[in-house]
Order: structure tokens, then C-alpha cells, then sequence
């Protein structure tokens, strides 16, 4: 972790302030973590990235998310393609034009608050500062190949939209491409967003319409993610916090995704 980024780090829920550490193990095994002593808090770093949460302390829909993203990360990206297929829908057009409406700048800090796999990877500009946040570390592990493999610099964190382990005003771009039509508590995510973006901050948020899952829930392996699913698939422009600024509700791709923007407050 680069000490640029250690300086926007924070605990989860207290926003405590963390420093790194490295420790030996009795058997003489040495890790990484982050930690507030003062606190007694203590985030484990695996292979380069920081877990601010662990599977037993997630519950309800992010937890069974959680496992399912797990246990088909290895097969994710096959599973989108062929999702997307199915929708008619191009995979590297529509990521492309989704990058593209971000509007990032040159040497802007983005954060990905969903970032999955790291599908987006290749479109965004390479001279931005990536943040990737995921509840699921094996996505995060082909994710972080994926970087490797571009040349592309990430900084990845275990954790949830829902308690981003980030200090306010952190970033300038927030995006969530995709999930959050699964969060145990999308409100609290949107407010999360607006809490680390900068004032003037675009935050852009996506994810298929519910006819769209009406298709896919047929559909072997696509259909874990719809299963079960109760609560309506809609854009919830009701839960942007008011007084943001340059709010954009529209749909893309035929009606099969839809899509949400607005701006913090200057």
C-alpha cells in the first residue's frame, strides 16, 4: 500500500485512523496488517490486500452474496459474457461507454465500490489512482492479476459499500457498476459514496433493470444471483440524499440496465 493511500485509510466503522504493522508469528511466520492500537483494532493483509471485513461478520443477503461470489469468481467473467450474450449486449462496448460517462481526470483518486473482478480495468485511464473495494477476496484476487497483467497500479480492500474504510472527502470519482441491487442496505451505501467523494465529485451508479433478471434467473449458474430475489429491481433514486446536485436517471442498453449520476454538493 502506498503511503498516499495509507493516509486515506480508516477503520470501517469508528473512522479510526490506522497505521501499518508487521508482526511475527510464534511460528515465525511474519504479516502485514493494519491497526489502531489505542483501539485494539487490527485488519489483517493478505497478499497485499487489506480485509476490513471477514466472512463470519457478514449477514443476511451480503453474506449469501458473499459466498456466491466466492464460490463462482473463477467463472465470473465467463458467466457475464455469457449473460451479456444472451441480452445482446456487448460486454466491451457497454463497459467502455460506462467508463466513459465517468468523466475521470488526469491523476483523479476513483474508487470502485463493487469492483468485482476488474472488468472495467481496461478502459479506464491509465494515469488515474485506482481504489477497488470488494466483499468477496477471491474476485479480488482475479482482480488483482488482472492489474498485474495490464501494468495497471490498484489498490484493493476486502470490505462493503455499506462501511467504506475510507476518511471523508477522499476521492473524485465513486462508481458502483453492478451488485448493489443485492446490498443488505443500499441507502447506507449511497450514503457512503457521497461521504468519501470530494465536493463537485460525480458518483455514478448501475445495474440491470428487473426484466433483466426476470431473463437471466432461467439461466444455470446466472440464476444463484436472482434467486429468491423479493425486493423490486429499480433505480433508488429516492435514497440519494438530498441537496446532490446534477442528478441523471436514465436507462441504458433498451431498458435493460439503468442508470443513476449525480454530483456532491460544492
Amino acid at each position: 500500500m502506498s503511503p498516499d493511500t495509507q493516509s486515506i485509510v480508516c477503520s470501517p466503522l469508528e473512522h479510526a485512523p490506522l497505521q501499518w504493522a508487521r508482526e511475527l508469528l510464534a511460528n515465525g511466520e511474519a504479516i502485514e496488517l493494519l491497526t489502531n492500537p489505542s483501539l485494539g483494532l487490527r485488519f489483517p493483509i493478505r497478499d497485499g490486500i487489506p480485509t476490513f471485513v471477514e466472512a463470519h461478520q457478514i449477514t443476511g443477503i451480503n453474506g449469501r452474496f458473499r459466498r456466491i461470489y466466492d464460490d463462482w469468481a473463477p467463472f465470473y467473467d465467463l458467466l457475464s459474457r455469457v449473460g451479456l450474450y444472451v441480452l445482446g449486449v456487448s460486454e466491451v462496448k457497454l463497459r467502455r461507454d460506462f467508463v466513459g460517462s465517468l468523466d475521470i481526470k488526469r491523476g483523479d483518486r476513483v474508487l470502485a465500490t463493487s469492483v468485482g473482478t476488474g472488468s472495467d480495468l481496461p478502459f479506464l485511464p491509465p494515469d488515474c489512482r485506482f481504489h477497488g473495494l470488494d466483499q468477496s477476496p477471491e474476485m479480488l484476487r482475479i482482480c488483482q492479476k488482472k492489474a498485474l497483467k495490464l501494468g495497471l497500479s490498484a489498490e484493493l480492500f476486502v470490505g462493503q459499500a455499506e462501511n467504506l474504510p475510507f476518511v471523508d472527502a477522499s476521492f473524485d470519482m465513486v462508481y458502483q457498476m453492478g451488485g448493489i441491487n443485492f446490498f443488505g442496505d443500499q441507502a447506507m451505501a449511497i450514503r457512503e459514496m457521497v461521504r468519501v467523494a470530494r465536493p463537485g465529485s460525480k458518483i455514478v451508479i448501475m445495474d440491470e433493470t428487473e426484466k433483466v433478471a426476470r431473463r437471466l434467473e432461467h439461466i444455470p449458474g446466472i440464476r444463484d444471483w436472482f434467486r429468491h430475489q423479493r425486493r423490486p429491481i429499480v433505480a433508488p433514486i429516492a435514497l440519494i440524499p438530498p441537496g446532490m446536485e446534477q442528478l441523471e436517471s436514465r436507462e441504458l442498453c433498451r431498458g435493460q440496465a439503468w442508470y443513476l449520476s449525480f454530483r456532491t454538493p460544492h
